[in-house]
C-alpha cells in the first residue's frame, strides 16, 4: 500500500493536469460556436439584434459594407431555409455557414461568419447575401450538405491547419489568370464544385457555363477545367482570407475578392477554339466570394461557393494583411498656372484643353503626357484605383461636345477644377462618364470618374450587375440624344448660389420642393427618361418613379459638388441615396431590398433657378460609401 502522502500528491498532480488541460482547451467548442450561430440566425429573422450577445464595438458587415447592427437585412429577413452548412473553428473562435432564408418571400443564399470572444460575446459579424432565387431553390432541394462535409476525419488522416490553408490557397493562385500549363495536381481526381447549389464539374447535361456559351467546360473535372486556361478572365484574386479552418472535418472556409479587369477578350474552349468574351466582361468587375473547401489528404475534394458583385476595386471590410498604395507617380509635365477656361476646356476651335488631354490619355491608357502630381489619386465610382486600371483599360470611345452627341465640358478656373459629362463605350458596352479633374500649381492631383454603364438583360445575363435588384428606371444603352442648347450656352452674368444646390439635395432627401428654386419649365431626365411631371412635382414624390427612384428613399449622404461653372451655369454633383426597404410599399418583392443608389447629376442653373437636371443612377450595395469620404 502506498503512503497516504504519496496518494495525496498524485491526486493533486492529476487535478493540476486536468486544470491545465482545461485552460488550454478552446473556450468555445464546436457545440458552443454552432449554438451562437443558431442564436444569430434566429435573431436575424426575428429582426432583433438584442437577442445576440455582442461586444460594445461589434463590427457588422453586409456585402462588404460596414453597417450599424440592426440595419440592412435585419429589417427584411424572412424565414430560415432548410439548408445550413456550418464550419466551426474552436481555435480561432470563429464559425461560418452557407445557408438559405427568404427575403420578402423570395429565396436568397445567405452566408455568415462570426467571431466569438472568450466571454461568449460576438465581436465580428460578416455576411454575404446572394440574391439568386434559383440557386436558393437548388439548396432547398438538397436540404443538407453532402455527407462527406460533415464527417469527422480520423486524426491520423488529417493534415495540419497551416497545410490546409496552403493547399486551399493553391486553388486561387491557379485560377488567377489561369495558366493552362500550371500544376493543378492539388485537385483530387474525384473533385467536384458547387456554385450557388449547381454542380459545375463532371456534368454531362450540355448546359453552358456561367455567362459563356461554352457547353463543354462543365463536363470536365476540377483539374481538367484549370488545364484549359478557361478561367483566365479572372485577372486577380486578392484580399484572400481563411478565417475558419475546421480541422476536425478537414474543411476551410475562405473569403476572397475576384477582379475581372476587362482586358481578357477571348475564352479558350476545351476543344481548342476560342470564344469571344461575354458582354458582361466588357467592363471591369469585382466579385466578393465566399467559398468552402473539403480536403481529402493533401488534395481538394469538394468545393462549394457563392458570390455577389461589388463595385470594381472594392477592398475587403476586414484586414487581409495586404497593404496597397494606389497613389500615382508624378510626371515632369506641367500645366500653366493659373489655368484659365481655355487652358482647362480648350476653345471652340482647339480641343487641346486639360479635359481633352485626360480623355485622350484614357483612350490610349497613357498618362505620360499629363501634368500629374506625385501622389495623384484616381477613383472610379468611389473606389481608389491605380492609374491605368479600370476604365483606362477598357474605354474605346468618348463622345465630343458639339460634334458627335451627348457631351459637355465645363470648368471653374478659380478652384482649378474641370469636368466632362458624356457618352462612352467600353468594348461594345455603352456608358455615361462624369469626370472631375483637380489642378493645383500646374499639376493634376485628382482624377475622379463616375461611370454608369448600360445594364441590359441580354443573352447569358447580358451586362447586368450580378444579384442586384431591378432599378425603377433601367438604362440599357438607349441613345440619350444631344444636350440641348440650354445646357451648353454660356452666360457671363450667371450666378450660382451654393445654398441652391444644398437646398436641392435637401429637397430630394425630404421629398419636398418647398425650399428649392425650380424654373417653371424645368426639365428632368433620369437614366435618359423624362417624366410628364414637373421637377417640383417629382421632388414632392408624385409619379411612379419620382426622381428616378422611390418616394421612400431616406438619407442622401456623401454629397459632393465636384465642379461648379458659373459661366455655363453647370454643376456636377454626386451623392449616395439610401433605400433601407423598411417601409411598406407597392414594390415587387425582388425590388424591395435594402439598396444604395449612386446618383450623378448634371444640373443647369439659370436666373438663380434650376432649369434642367440630367441624372444617371447606378445601384450599389446598401451602405456603400465613397472612399473619398473615408479619408482622414
Amino acid at each position: 500500500m502506498r503512503p497516504f502522502f504519496t496518494i495525496l500528491v498524485t491526486a493533486a498532480s492529476w487535478i493540476v493536469t486536468i486544470a491545465s488541460a482545461q485552460d488550454e482547451a478552446p473556450s468555445c467548442d464546436r457545440l458552443c460556436l454552432e449554438g451562437i450561430l443558431s442564436d444569430f440566425l434566429n435573431a436575424m429573422v426575428a429582426h432583433d439584434p438584442s437577442r445576440l450577445p455582442t461586444t460594445p464595438d461589434v463590427i457588422y458587415v453586409e456585402n462588404s459594407q460596414k453597417l450599424k447592427l440592426g440595419e440592412g437585412e435585419w429589417k427584411i429577413a424572412g424565414k430560415l431555409g432548410k439548408y445550413n452548412h456550418v464550419f466551426s473553428d474552436p481555435e480561432s473562435r470563429q464559425v461560418a455557414a452557407i445557408t438559405t432564408m427568404t427575403e420578402n418571400g423570395v429565396g436568397i443564399i445567405y452566408v455568415v461568419r462570426l467571431r466569438v470572444e472568450d466571454d461568449g460575446r460576438v465581436s465580428e459579424i460578416e455576411t454575404q447575401i446572394t440574391r439568386d432565387a434559383i440557386g436558393a431553390a437548388r439548396y432547398e432541394n438538397m436540404t443538407v450538405p453532402e455527407p462527406v462535409w460533415l464527417e469527422a476525419v480520423p486524426l491520423e488522416q488529417r493534415i495540419s491547419r497551416e497545410r490546409l490553408i496552403t493547399q486551399t490557397n493553391k486553388y486561387y493562385t491557379g485560377m488567377e489568370r489561369n495558366d493552362p500549363k500550371g500544376d493543378y495536381s492539388f485537385f483530387d481526381k474525384d473533385c467536384n464544385r458547387l456554385e450557388d447549389g449547381l454542380q459545375t464539374t463532371n456534368q454531362r447535361n450540355g448546359d453552358p457555363y456561367g455567362h459563356s456559351n461554352d457547353t463543354s467546360f462543365a463536363s470536365l473535372g476540377c483539374e481538367a477545367q484549370f488545364q484549359t486556361g478557361f478561367l483566365g478572365f479572372v485577372t486577380e484574386i486578392r484580399d484572400r482570407r481563411y478565417p475558419v479552418v475546421d480541422e476536425e472535418r478537414q474543411a476551410v472556409f475562405a473569403i476572397t475578392i475576384f477582379d475581372h479587369n476587362g482586358t481578357v477578350r477571348e475564352l479558350p474552349s476545351v476543344n481548342g477554339t476560342s470564344n469571344p468574351i461575354p458582354p458582361y466582361f466588357d467592363v471591369p468587375r469585382t466579385l466578393a466570394a465566399s467559398e468552402a473547401f473539403r480536403l481529402r489528404g493533401e488534395k481538394l475534394f469538394r468545393i462549394e461557393m457563392t458570390l455577389t458583385e461589388v463595385p470594381y476595386g472594392m477592398r475587403t471590410a476586414f484586414d487581409a494583411g495586404e497593404s496597397v498604395d494606389l497613389r500615382g507617380t508624378g510626371t515632369s509635365v506641367t500645366a500653366p498656372d493659373p489655368c484659365n477656361y481655355a487652358c482647362l476646356e480648350g476653345t471652340k476651335f482647339n480641343s487641346s484643353g486639360l479635359i481633352d488631354q485626360v480623355l485622350e490619355a484614357l483612350l490610349n491608357n497613357d498618362t505620360s503626357k499629363l501634368p500629374l502630381a506625385q501622389g495623384v489619386r484616381y477613383s472610379e465610382n468611389g473606389q481608389f484605383l491605380a492609374l491605368g486600371d479600370g476604365l483606362w483599360q477598357t474605354i474605346t470611345y468618348v463622345s465630343k461636345p458639339g460634334s458627335n452627341g451627348h457631351a459637355a465640358k465645363f470648368s471653374n478656373p478659380a478652384m482649378g477644377t474641370a469636368a466632362y459629362w458624356g457618352l462612352i463605350k467600353e468594348q461594345a458596352t455603352p456608358g455615361l462618364l462624369a469626370l472631375q479633374i483637380k489642378l493645383e500649381k500646374g499639376k493634376i492631383t485628382v482624377i475622379e470618374a463616375i461611370a454608369v454603364r448600360a445594364e441590359s438583360s441580354g443573352e447569358r445575363g447580358g451586362t447586368q450587375t450580378l444579384m442586384r435588384p431591378p432599378l425603377p428606371i433601367e438604362w440599357q444603352g438607349d441613345d440619350l440624344g444631344s444636350l440641348e442648347p440650354i445646357v451648353e450656352e454660356n452666360d457671363e452674368h450667371n450666378a450660382i448660389d451654393p445654398q441652391l444646390i444644398e437646398a436641392y439635395l435637401n429637397g430630394l432627401e425630404r421629398h419636398s420642393s418647398a425650399e428649392v428654386a425650380f424654373a417653371a419649365a424645368c426639365v428632368r431626365r433620369d437614366n435618359g427618361v423624362q417624366g410628364n411631371l414637373t421637377c417640383a412635382a417629382q421632388m414632392n414624390g408624385y409619379g411612379s418613379n419620382p426622381n428616378g427612384l422611390f418616394n421612400t428613399t431616406t438619407t442622401i449622404r456623401d454629397r459632393r459638388v465636384l465642379v461648379t461653372d458659373v459661366r455655363s451655369g453647370l454643376v456636377l454633383v454626386v451623392a449616395l441615396v439610401d433605400y433601407p426597404a423598411s417601409y411598406p410599399g407597392p414594390l415587387p418583392p425582388a425590388q424591395n431590398v435594402p439598396s444604395t443608389y449612386m446618383v450623378v447629376q448634371l444640373i443647369k442653373v439659370k436666373n438663380e433657378s434650376i432649369s434642367r437636371v440630367e441624372s444617371m443612377i447606378k445601384w450599389m450595395p446598401f451602405g456603400y460609401t465613397f472612399a473619398w469620404s473615408e479619408q482622414v
